[in-house]
């Protein structure tokens, strides 16, 4: 039984990780007091992931970088599972959530004033 549950548990580690490596451009910016604002493509905004190193640029600039992990977690709000991401080894930030769904990531802060974002894959 022990195999199993090793085994599952890494093989849906994979498959979230794999699904977040590449290269994503901001479209959408929202926050709890800011609003909403739309990014037209080729902005210069991308947060760009490997297994487990990321890029904030902007402009050619990167901005932040490091490293990142993913794990299995609830929300705060509403109870539910999901994935939260952690970057540079600090498990006491913000509490972000990821999701990636087909060629969209989204961003999501656990807070109820809290901001997120909405990436294109664009490699």
């Amino acid at each position: 039984m022990l195999p199993l549950c090793i085994t599952s548990c890494k093989k849906e580690k994979t498959s979230v990780s794999s699904s977040i490596i590449g290269t994503w451009e901001l479209r959408t910016g929202y926050g709890g007091w800011s609003g909403i604002t739309n990014y037209p493509p080729g902005n210069g905004r991308y947060l760009k992931f490997s297994e487990s190193t990321f890029e904030i640029d902007t402009n050619r600039m990167i901005v932040n970088s490091g490293t990142y992990r993913l794990v299995r977690d609830k929300f705060y709000l509403t109870g539910e599972m999901g994935y939260r991401i952690i970057y540079n080894h600090e498990d006491n930030s913000v509490r972000t959530f990821v999701n990636v769904s087909h060629d969209s990531l989204s961003l999501s802060m656990d807070a109820y004033d809290g901001s997120g974002a909405l990436y294109i894959r664009v490699e």
